[in-house]
């Protein structure tokens, strides 16, 4: 099924709830750090679309795909997050990596973003984080924009103004790049941050890997 361009956009940067100046929030993401091929796909979309104005594009080091929040990290102990790390590690050991191409660039109501195919792999991953979140905490929580459930999509640039889609529906549609494929072969759980005026951003550090098929607990941030 072809997906259509959203007919309108919004300004992603609104005040979320729970989000202030400086909070940060444990989640699990898919990160793309050696992933050069993707990287030359959302360059060429971003340089596709950087005219139209109104736009803020993900740096390359911080392209993701948020699969599972865990909470914000004033709430959470240290203790409860290495046990959910080893929860989750053992859950995701047998399940193998997974190979998955993103092509066509797709305007959402506040976001540019590319969709994995296939899908179906990347949420088995996640019901297996949430179980893992699950057996430590009681539950997983469910993350407001997964309301209507998960959509794994991977942001190249966000909407900071509202208005008709149209030219950037237009200039996306330009081209058709060839697909890029990526080996997703772990899962990081990051420290995030949610910047707002000048940098418009989301940055991390990782506080934990967990491999597809394997297990680790690398702490590198």
């Amino acid at each position: 099924m072809r997906l259509e361009h959203a007919p309108e956009v919004r300004d992603h940067w609104w005040p979320r709830i729970g989000w202030r100046p400086g909070r940060l929030v444990y989640t699990w993401h898919l990160t793309f750090e050696n992933a050069p091929g993707l990287h030359r796909h959302v360059a060429r979309y971003q340089r596709q679309v950087v005219d139209v104005g109104g736009l803020d594009p993900v740096p390359l080091r911080w392209l993701h795909l948020t699969v599972q929040a865990v909470g914000w990290v004033d709430e959470i102990s240290s203790g409860q997050v290495d046990a959910i790390t080893d929860a989750v590690g053992d859950r995701l050991r047998d399940i193998a990596p997974v190979r998955v191409a993103f092509q066509r660039a797709i305007l959402f109501h506040e976001s540019i973003v590319l969709l994995p195919e296939p899908a179906d792999p990347l949420h088995e991953v996640r019901s297996a984080i949430r179980d893992g979140i699950a057996h430590v905490l009681g539950e997983a929580p469910d993350a407001a924009e997964q309301a209507r459930g998960f959509w794994p999509h991977v942001s190249i640039a966000y909407v900071n103004t509202a208005g008709p889609a149209a030219p950037y529906a237009g200039a996306l549609d330009a081209i058709d790049p060839a697909p890029a494929e990526v080996t997703v072969g772990d899962v990081a759980l990051i420290v995030q941050e949610r910047l707002l005026d000048p940098e418009r951003v989301y940055r991390w550090t990782t506080r934990a890997r967990c491999v597809l098929g394997g297990r680790s607990r690398d702490h590198d941030g």
